[in-house]
């Protein structure tokens, strides 16, 4: 890995790692004031829908296809770039101001749709609160469609590290707030959130002198990129619909059953977000660049391998010392024993598909950095259909419940990116790609006799002192030794992070 490409994504990684710190943090408080309920279950679901339609239109199918034809078109010139990108913002506004009317207007209709399963005052309320919170959609898809500006410029810092600024927000409000307004206190920091995060685009765009301004005109270019948008818009909606099916059929299960899903979902996305959703942002410019060229392959195979060796310790942690940490961050106030319980074990289901969901995204993003959409459409959809299969099996079948349904969509990513490697015929080295788990797995076993041990001591202390130091030692301890091992076997990550 070159030295840019590994400064480039410590960079995103240590944002990220500060926007999940404080993501957990908003979610402790929210866990402590509110506990898992048919209140939050209201929250989650309105919340859901305007963050699913941000992954379509913004930081999907829009930077999936903008990003890389703004990369190329600055290769040209800044003012070729800023022109096509002026196009674009154009296009981009009109679609998410009729999609905000639109979602504004037919509230209720979504939340039955998303949520079948919620009746009476939690039907009432996530609709109130979808409408409350949908014009973040409008702020949040500039924050994305601007970040991709930045990245185009090589500049990683601000779009990775505004969501500390939105996690914030919701912090503040809900401190401040919740009291006087209950649950709608989120909903004031989640739109709060969106304009912060706007804002600090905004001032690092101005310090490149790259605020694109909306052109009433259509390109070639523009028209081109636009129909890589449709394709991309179905891709990404396919993979956020196979989310939601975790939601309709959660709905359908006892109380709370989709908070356990959100909070368990929110320790996989720390070494998800900062590792893998860092890597593809900071590799998408980059191969965009180099297609045709050697230094394709070997960015991207030190990105899988890179990720790699992060993600599947991090599973592993997570597997076996899981229910300390969950005990150790939301086991507070409202947050109840059985809660505890149920979130560990939907953690399971999803830490077996943390790699999955890694590669996934690395994958999808090597394909859109060859203009290439149809494709990982197609696998989308057909994966989609087994997600809802193997879900229905897995949680009324077998009778898993809840963690039915994580384990369902661990299964889903897997076939996914068995699929996606198959047809991509770039890749030379795809032939020992199924060594990467593997290896990393058998070289993460010293971290399962931590855990092990560590959770054994965990649940016999009683301070929360003592709490606070188990799991820093254990997490340290296992680091350490994993480190170690790696340096010992002169594994070829060690050699990608030194090389100049």
């Amino acid at each position: 890995m070159s030295k840019g490409i590994f400064r480039s994504s410590l960079v995103v990684s240590v944002s990220i790692f500060a926007s999940r710190v404080f993501g957990l943090l908003r979610d402790v408080i929210i866990a402590s004031s509110f506990g898992a309920s048919s209140t939050t279950d209201a929250f989650f679901v309105a919340f859901r829908i305007p963050n699913l339609l941000r992954r379509i239109f913004a930081e999907g199918a829009f930077s999936s296809a903008f990003t890389p034809a703004f990369a190329k078109k600055l290769k040209v010139s800044k003012e070729e770039a800023l022109k096509f990108a002026g196009e674009f913002l154009t296009v981009l506004l009109v679609s998410l101001s009729l999609t905000v009317l639109i979602g504004e207007l037919a509230a209720p209709y979504v939340i039955k749709v998303v949520a079948p399963g919620l009746k009476g005052t939690s039907y009432s309320e996530a609709i109130k609160l979808l409408r409350e919170m949908f014009p973040y959609i409008l702020m949040v898809s500039l924050v994305a469609f601007y970040g991709g500006i930045l990245n185009g410029f090589e500049h990683f810092f601000a779009p990775a590290f505004s969501t500390v600024l939105f996690n914030l927000a919701i912090i503040l409000s809900t401190l401040l707030l919740s009291e006087k307004l209950g649950v709608e206190a989120l909903a004031i920091g989640v739109v709060a959130g969106g304009i912060l995060q706007l804002i600090l685009q905004l001032i690092f765009l101005k310090r490149l002198k790259a605020i694109p301004r909306p052109i009433l005109s259509l390109s070639e270019d523009v028209k081109k990129t636009l129909k890589n948008v449709i394709p991309g818009i179905f891709g990404f909606a396919v993979r956020q619909v196979s989310m939601l099916i975790d939601t309709v059929l959660a709905s359908f299960l006892k109380a709370g059953a989709i908070s356990y899903l959100y909070y368990a979902n929110r320790f996989v996305q720390l070494p998800l977000g900062m590792f893998a959703i860092g890597l593809s942002q900071v590799l998408l410019p980059r191969l965009s660049k180099k297609v045709g060229e050697k230094g394709f392959n070997r960015d991207l195979k030190a990105g899988l391998t890179f990720c790699s060796a992060i993600v599947v310790p991090a599973s592993v942690g997570l597997i076996f010392f899981g229910k300390a940490i969950i005990d150790l961050i939301f086991n507070h106030g409202a947050f109840s024993e059985e809660a505890l319980n149920e979130t560990y074990k939907v953690l399971i289901g999803y830490s077996l598909g943390l790699f999955f969901f890694s590669a996934e995204k690395i994958l999808t993003n090597a394909f859109y950095s060859l203009d290439e959409y149809k494709l990982p459409v197609k696998i989308s959809a057909y994966t989609l259909l087994f997600n809802l299969f193997i879900n229905l099996i897995l949680c009324f079948g077998f009778h898993l419940g809840v963690m039915g349904l994580a384990i369902g969509t661990s299964l889903t990513s897997a076939l996914n990116v068995f699929a996606l490697l198959s047809k991509f015929n770039h890749y030379d080295e795809r032939k020992d790609f199924w060594k990467l788990p593997i290896k990393y797995t058998v070289l993460s076993l010293p971290i399962v006799i931590t855990s092990l041990v560590g959770n054994q001591l965990y649940f016999k202390l009683n301070s929360f002192l003592a709490h606070v130091l188990t799991v820093t030692a254990v997490i340290t301890i296992s680091a350490s030794l994993y480190f170690a091992i790696l340096l010992l076997t002169k594994d070829r990550v060690i050699s990608l992070i030194s090389e100049e």
